[in-house]
């Protein structure tokens, strides 16, 4: 009875299937598909055990399989599957089935030989790893056949709605162990590209700041992972138990890589600006894969229906972005043709992976296996456009630096004219004040008046030093600041500093020491008004830091190969510097504590032009400070001597003559106008004459026989600068081509000096106008 059972059992899985696979001497195959071997029925969501289906205790209708891959779409449901096997070989046989996807949930496989024994192996995702039959990230089974036996092979398949395929293949085992080094080789290389290229532009990312680089490194990053579930190696390598998120690793890491992507082309196509409405489309995409993460998430029913949905939404946020290309070539905005190859080639892949999923085109090997060479064109597409993205944001960066450093040109010269224009209209009132102020006490015998105009001369010395500090601060910043080449006497600069300051000090309650070891007569060639800054700010600085005691100024010299080296010796007895400060005084902005900067006031500029000044000059500078003690100062300086030079005749008691010259005054300034005027008329033999401005001062020279002018330069309807240039190339007559002309100004920069002499002026002076040098400067000329 049992006999009979068990030949109505092998009889009728003959009838129901097409055939039985036999493998037969000298025919052994390495690979072969049993898919036309093999019937199929779909259970449902019923439960049944293998005895119920080989008995056929549920009547169940088995078809034969269609296809080369047998292609189930995506399914929730349970299939049975079953084919037969003979060995006709006179060996024992062992090969390998392929049965599944390798994210297939549960494959189970029971084989039944003649006498009714049932054997049973597990595999899928749903199992720890460890437990599969077979240790391979694919679905695989191993079958053995003894010589002459026949097997009847049940195969159950459970999946929880993602896309299945049943390849079933007999694999041999030399043929599988070289299938597995291949694999290993190529999907190294393929994930190995996937994972430098993820960390590569994560770095850009840091590196430039820039969010698209993020969000397709994370895009990368997360399209590897999609892949590494999808082939198995995450349940085999990463996460080899049957957790939450290994069953669900695939779809979750393909929500988000729609996610990312979408940002990533937002923001490479710039969406937003150059096509808002396609933008506003995006934002209802991005909606609805929330919704299906949040669904898989708290209603596990749902994920049957997540598969599908993810597939329909990428494709959707593909036409848009496909649609956006499209746009802006009709529209002509520039594309990377890189981006748009990738896109293509995504667009392509995965329209035909849907297609395919969803059993629209016909099953073939290149369709079934569209994907990895996809994503591999596709990214490596996509990371030549984000490699032209880096070359592009570098050259617009270098475009915004040179439009910087234009801005900043600009506003240098803009500054520079402040500068220039903000000491030519406090020289200009400067001028009349110092001017009446001297007149006044030269006039008066009244000792208060005398002493309030003293007070008057060294506040405004002071105002003119510190507009000179602010004019050369620019200076150094643009590294201009240069120095003058004249002779002049240094004895004469400590002389006009110790009249300007001892005042000051004597005002402040402080005793003045000074001593001058240096020859009245003596010439050197250098930069007076440098040098007069110089020490001006030294003792200034001096005066500010010092409340009680001795203010010392001492100058030393030393005679070698006609050089004069000037040593220059400024004490106070003031706060002190604590030693770790010494080295940072002549930094700009410094003081020695913050509360100094509200205590003494002042710009903290002064020391770092004097630090400057003194490089300029080869010289050297030390410090000495004790803290409540005081400071010292020594600076030396070397100027060649000039031998027997004449000395410069000194503004007498008496009322000069310069023997009937006629001087035009070319100014514009009234106060100004009459200072020199006055200074001039103090003088014998001379007749003055002023003029309002440039074109004044050619008309009355056409009239009237001029033998000096002194010429102002910023001025209305006809500056100095092209009055000098008339008179010297002759617009009003050849006879004064050749006229004297010394140029007294507010502006005191090197450009002006240059620009002056190269029109042909004699000689520049500087406002406030000093009376003596004015003097000096006259006489020179009529030499």
């Amino acid at each position: 009875m049992k006999n009979l059972s068990l030949s109505l059992f092998l009889i009728f899985c003959l009838l129901s299937a097409k055939a039985q696979f036999i493998f037969e001497p000298n025919q052994l195959p390495d690979e072969i598909s049993i898919l036309k071997y093999s019937a199929i029925a779909n259970v449902g969501l019923h439960d049944y055990s293998i005895q119920q289906i080989k008995d056929n205790e549920v009547n169940l209708r088995f078809v034969p399989m269609k296809g080369k891959f047998g292609n189930l779409g995506f399914t929730h449901y349970t299939y049975w599957l079953k084919f037969q096997l003979k060995n006709n070989l006179k060996v024992p046989l062992l090969y390998y089935a392929q049965t599944a996807e390798p994210i297939t949930d549960n494959v189970n496989l029971y084989l039944v030989n003649a006498t009714g024994n049932i054997e049973t192996q597990q595999s899928g995702d749903n199992l720890e790893f460890a437990k599969r039959s077979v240790a391979l990230r694919k679905t695989m089974f191993a079958i053995e056949l003894a010589p002459g036996e026949t097997k009847q092979a049940f195969i159950e398949i459970k999946n929880d709605g993602e896309k299945n395929t049943l390849p079933l293949v007999l694999i041999s085992q030399q043929r599988l162990l070289d299938i597995t080094y291949h694999d290993q080789l190529i999907m190294g290389i393929f994930y190995g590209i996937l994972i430098i290229i993820a960390i590569t532009y994560f770095f850009f990312y840091f590196a430039l700041k820039e969010l698209s680089f993020l969000y397709y490194s994370v895009y990368v990053l997360l399209v590897g992972l999609c892949q590494f579930a999808l082939d198995g190696f995450y349940h085999q390598y990463i996460n080899t138990s049957n957790s939450w998120f290994s069953l669900h690793g695939v779809i979750i890491s393909a929500i988000f890589s729609c996610y990312f992507f979408g940002k990533y082309s937002e923001m490479i196509l710039e969406i937003k600006d150059k096509n808002p409405v396609i933008h506003k489309l995006f934002r209802p995409l991005y909606i609805l894969l929330g919704i299906v993460l949040l669904g898989i998430v708290f209603v596990p029913s749902f994920l049957k229906y997540s598969y599908p949905l993810i597939n329909l939404l990428t494709l959707v946020g593909i036409l848009l972005i496909f649609v956006t290309i499209a746009t802006m070539f009709v529209r002509k905005q520039k594309i990377d043709r890189f981006y748009s190859y990738g896109i293509f080639i995504l667009f392509l892949c995965i329209i035909l992976a849907i297609l395919r999923n969803f059993g629209l085109i016909p099953e073939s090997f290149s369709t079934d296996n569209i994907t990895k060479p996809g994503i591999g064109l596709e990214i490596i597409a996509l990371s030549l456009s984000m490699a032209n993205r880096i070359r592009l944001l570098k050259t617009e960066q270098e475009e915004l630096q040179a439009l910087a450093l234009q801005k900043s040109e600009e506003m240098n010269d803009v500054k520079s004219y402040f500068l220039s224009n903000m000491s030519h209209e406090l020289r200009t009132p400067l001028n009349a004040i110092l001017g009446l102020a001297s007149m006044m006490e030269n006039e008066s015998n009244d000792p208060k008046i005398r002493a309030n105009c003293e007070v008057i001369r060294y506040a405004s010395h002071g105002l003119i030093s510190s507009v000179n500090d602010i004019l050369d601060f620019s200076k150094i910043e643009k590294g201009e600041l240069e120095l003058e080449h004249s002779e002049f006497k240094p004895t004469d600069v400590f002389e006009k500093l110790k009249s300007s300051l001892s005042k000051q000090i004597e005002d402040k309650g402080l005793a003045f020491e000074y001593y001058n070891s240096i020859s009245p007569n003596t010439i050197v060639i250098g930069d007076p008004i440098r040098l007069e800054q110089l020490i001006y700010n030294i003792l200034g600085n001096a005066i500010k830091f010092t409340s009680k005691g001795i203010i010392s100024f001492e100058t030393k010299s030393r005679y070698e190969n006609d050089m004069l080296s000037l040593s220059i010796l400024i004490a106070d007895t003031g706060v002190g510097i604590p030693k770790q400060k010494l080295d940072s005084v002549f930094e700009l902005f410094s003081q020695t504590t913050l509360d100094n900067k509200r205590k003494f006031g002042g710009f903290g500029i002064g020391l770092s032009i004097v630090k400057a000044l003194v490089d300029l000059h080869h010289g050297k500078i030390k410090l000495k400070s004790v803290v409540s003690e005081g400071t010292t100062c020594e600076i030396v300086l070397d100027y060649p001597i000039v031998p027997d030079l004449p000395a410069i005749t000194p503004l007498p008691n008496h009322q000069n003559s310069l023997a009937g010259k006629h001087i035009l005054i070319v100014e514009d300034n009234p106060m100004n106008q009459m200072v020199i005027e006055m200074m001039l008329n103090d003088w014998e033999n001379t007749t003055v004459s002023v003029a309002n401005d440039g074109a004044e001062c050619l008309e009355m020279m056409k009239k009237t026989s001029v033998d000096l002018v002194l010429m102002d330069l910023q001025m209305p309807v006809m500056d100095g600068y092209e009055a000098i240039s008339a008179i010297r190339t002759g617009a009003i007559g050849d006879v004064y081509n050749e006229v004297p002309i010394i140029v007294v100004t507010a502006d005191i920069t090197k450009s002006t000096k240059d620009r002056i002499f190269m029109l042909g002026a004699n000689d520049y002076m500087n406002k406030p106008v000093d009376q003596e040098m004015l003097y000096s400067k006259i006489k020179s000329i009529f030499g």
